[in-house]
């Protein structure tokens, strides 16, 4: 039997859906596929700072079973999205002081940190799909109570924040990853490549990253009655940056023949009530130029609050979901002061579910967000 150091899971790509997995070994184990075994390839080898080997198989459209090391994967569940549990900023906030920000130690225990909960409540809704909508790897630092030191990126800490207590989630059901700013190439990319991005990307350096990484192009994954257009906005600046604009124009031009009624997913908002006005003004001016009215909603988190916005004017509706684990942000407020935190809003409720419905259904979420038509899935708030 094999050592696996946590149970494989399937994650959605531009070429259909893979099978990966993480052993201590050289070399991966076999792949069970339709009782038959098969070698998995070496997707990332070991090194220094990783001593582990990511191991993948892709997955073809014909096959109706597979297994590793006798952990039976998902694969009734593909194209099928009925019901999609959506999650982001997942991880522990251990961070120096820079800037504006303080030096921050969130503590890393269930009471300060619900990630393993969310993920818990998560598993027990079993979802058809799970959408993470970025930023898995938050301990950047070292802490002693709030005395902070930067600290490497490495496995360790990888799995500590994510795969650790993602365990028995991984294999619940096939994911969507979406890439971060935390993924960025100054910062978390060599995890993010070696684990969970689904293509083929080897990881050099930094440097070759920031030259060939930055800005990595836009896919639809198919879910049956459902597409999701997957953008990477990891690198997108919160203010005005004239430069990356047209290049996320492009981006989006990309997916314009996308299906009416598709999702479009993406780290950053276009738009959204937040304090520390974090959604992307170089994002929402690239929509501008390249919109995609035919989409019925657009998922995104970096904002740690719950946000669900309608507009009046029929722009394409927008949630934010990042209060999967990490610190939450101070709830905003409107323009007479009043926070805007209540459940249905803008809120502290730690992570996020999607509810069953029927194609072309609207959304129903707790509270009285709604109105969303011609999609095949609805979000609610699973309890804690």
């Amino acid at each position: 039997m094999w050592k696996l150091l946590l149970a494989a899971w399937i994650a959605y790509g531009p070429t259909g859906p893979i099978a990966r997995t993480i052993v201590k070994s050289d070399d991966c184990p076999p792949i069970v596929i339709d009782g038959t075994p098969s070698k998995m390839q070496v997707h990332a080898a070991k090194s220094t700072d990783y001593p582990v080997t990511v191991c993948e198989a892709a997955i073809a459209p014909e096959v109706k079973s597979a297994s590793i090391d006798g952990e039976e994967l998902p694969l009734k569940k593909l194209n099928r999205a009925e019901k999609v549990a959506i999650v982001g900023d997942t991880g522990c906030r251990m961070r120096t002081a820079k800037g504006q920000y303080p030096a921050q130690n969130q503590g890393c225990v269930p009471a300060s940190w619900p990630f393993q909960e969310v993920a818990g409540t998560i598993a027990k809704w079993d979802p058809d799909v799970i959408l993470h909508v970025g930023d898995y790897y938050y301990r950047e630092a070292a802490c002693k109570g709030t005395n902070c030191v930067p600290a490497k990126y490495n496995w360790n800490r990888w799995n500590a924040d994510f795969f650790a207590p993602a365990t028995k989630l991984l294999p619940h059901a096939p994911w969507i990853f979406v890439r971060g700013n935390h993924e960025m190439c100054s910062r978390a990319a060599e995890g993010w490549v070696r684990f969970l991005d689904p293509r083929s990307y080897l990881w050099e350096n930094v440097q070759t990253c920031t030259s060939n990484l930055t800005y990595t192009p836009p896919y639809v994954v198919s879910l049956g009655a459902l597409d999701v257009a997957v953008v990477d906005s990891s690198a997108a600046d919160d203010a005005l940056d004239q430069a990356q604009v047209p290049i996320y124009a492009g981006q989006l031009a990309l997916l314009r023949k996308a299906r009416p009624g598709a999702w479009l997913t993406q780290h950053h908002p276009y738009w959204a009530a937040s304090g520390s006005e974090e959604d992307s003004d170089t994002m929402a001016a690239a929509w501008e130029q390249s919109p995609l009215p035919q989409m019925a909603g657009v998922f995104t988190g970096h904002i740690h609050l719950l946000e669900i916005l309608n507009f009046t004017n029929n722009e394409v509706p927008q949630f934010v979901v990042g209060n999967g684990g990490t610190a939450l942000d101070a709830p905003a407020t409107d323009p007479t002061g009043t926070s805007l935190g209540a459940t249905g809003a803008t809120g502290g409720v730690p992570g996020t579910a999607g509810a069953p419905a029927t194609p072309g259904s609207p959304f129903g979420a707790p509270g009285g967000a709604g109105g969303i038509p011609n999609t095949p899935g609805a979000i609610g708030t699973p309890p804690r």
